[in-house]
């Protein structure tokens, strides 16, 4: 037993050192880390907030964890900040087998105004690793457009799910955004140093529902190269 723990230490290490490695020489910095997961942030030529993501593993078969982030009605459960999601289907955008469109609204501390925005996410697989990849960017439209709400005018986030044997999977998320508007210094840092960390930590106890840990079969269909 001793020697199987420190076999599963061993891999641990090595997994988060070559997980630490590969940032590095992509200019990501690491900001942070709790539990496993561990938090970058990189500069952006885009705008003036930094580009972030977040590295982790999840307990659960890929297919569970698919059909977690799948569901889009159980965004606020495990997104930081997520306040309201929803999906959306009209005939200007139609959600449809791995292109989906959804609303999400993002809660800010008053007197600051809540942010929201309207994404199109695309769904991809590597046949050959089993990687699933989320592509989700926020779309020009005045759908849901509420002036006590302001409208982000960039959110793109990236979401990669690796397969780690039977029961686990990586999580990858990543995110580009400008909340728009003006934001104190001191919730801008709040919001970029543990959003990823704290969205992982969240899908974690997700999984467990009973919604969704029986889920035995990957949803996407659209190859990478189709995407």
């Amino acid at each position: 037993m001793r020697i199987f723990k420190f076999s599963i230490s061993i891999v641990f290490v090595l997994w988060t050192s070559a997980v630490m490695s590969w940032a590095a020489d992509n200019g990501w910095k690491k900001t942070g880390e709790s539990d496993g997961i561990v938090g970058y942030s990189r500069p952006t030529s885009q705008n003036s907030i930094d580009e972030i993501k977040a590295a982790g593993i999840v307990n659960a078969p890929i297919a569970v964890v698919e059909a977690v982030i799948r569901d889009v009605s159980v965004m606020p459960q495990y997104i930081f900040l997520c306040k309201e999601a929803y999906l959306i289907n009209t005939p200007e955008m139609k959600s449809s087998g791995d292109i989906i469109y959804f609303y999400s609204l993002t809660d800010l501390p008053f007197p600051v105004k809540d942010r929201d925005v309207v994404s199109k996410a695309v769904w991809s697989v590597d046949k050959t690793t089993g990687t699933i990849y989320c592509h989700a960017e926020g779309i020009k439209t005045t759908y849901q457009q509420n002036k006590e709400i302001v409208r982000m005018p960039l959110s793109i986030v990236d979401c990669t799910l690796i397969p780690r044997g039977k029961d686990k999977t990586e999580v990858i998320y990543q995110v580009l955004a400008d909340p728009g508007g003006e934001l104190p210094p001191f919730l801008v840092s709040m919001l970029t140093r543990d959003y990823g960390i704290k969205t992982i930590a969240g899908l974690r106890q997700i999984v467990k529902k009973d919604k969704y840990k029986n889920a035995k079969t990957i949803i996407t269909t659209t190859t990478k190269e189709e995407r």
